[in-house]
């Protein structure tokens, strides 16, 4: 079983699509709703989808992504977990509209 923890500030359509019903595979997908793909069908792959809002800061970002992030790692047990790091959430940048340091 794997978890795929998708940091990106857009939603993920990519792995959801690919892996959405495959119950081996989890995804926790936070991100901005407001911005490119919304993509409804690939949305109902998510296993666990955690909106943001535009300039969102680091604290609540942060504390958004522990609570369910161990929440996920709760619900289930794998033994492989991916990280995808985008950097369209990084302050400044105009697609993500996050406001997120590097730090």
């Amino acid at each position: 079983k794997a978890m795929i923890v998708d940091v990106d500030a857009h939603q993920g359509n990519g792995h959801e699509r690919d892996f959405g019903n495959d119950e081996r595979v989890f995804i926790l997908d936070i991100y901005n709703p407001r911005i490119y793909p919304r993509d409804h069908k690939a949305a109902e792959g998510i296993s666990r989808s955690v909106h943001v809002g535009s300039m969102t800061s680091d604290r609540e970002y942060l504390r958004l992504l522990k609570k369910n992030l161990s929440a996920s790692l709760a619900e289930f047990k794998c033994s492989l977990v991916l990280y995808n790091a985008g950097t369209d959430s990084l302050e400044g940048d105009p697609l993500g509209c996050l406001d997120l340091s590097e730090e």
